[in-house]
């Protein structure tokens, strides 16, 4: 279904410590991807903890869909802005966008 919630990343300040809280709040457990600092949550929602970055400056969200191209052409009428189409080889694309408030957000459409 379009609009449901695919993936999230919680960006933080210190993932150390965020994986220290987030295991002791919710039982999540964390696989890191390998020469990154980038840590995939086991045993909860699917999605990863990460530093803040420029790439990353808030936690952000990412809705599915089923056409992109389609959804990002209908953000720009909405007033919002539509992100550049990411190719993500073997699982999809994405695109990081805002809403016509400023408020960041991403898609995904799978392969």
């Amino acid at each position: 279904m379009s609009g449901e919630i695919n993936w999230y990343e919680l960006a933080v300040d210190d993932t150390a410590q965020a994986k220290k809280f987030f295991g002791a709040v919710f039982g999540w457990q964390t696989q890191p991807m390998e020469g990154m600092d980038y840590n995939l949550i086991q045993g909860g929602p699917a999605g990863a903890i990460a530093p803040k970055s420029a790439d990353l400056p808030a936690s952000r969200v990412y809705l599915s869909v089923d056409d992109l191209d389609a959804t990002l052409a209908k953000i720009a009428d909405l007033g919002g802005k539509p992100g550049e189409t990411i190719p993500i080889p073997g699982f999809g694309r994405i695109a990081h966008c805002e809403d016509d408030q400023g408020t960041l957000f991403s898609l995904y459409q799978a392969s």
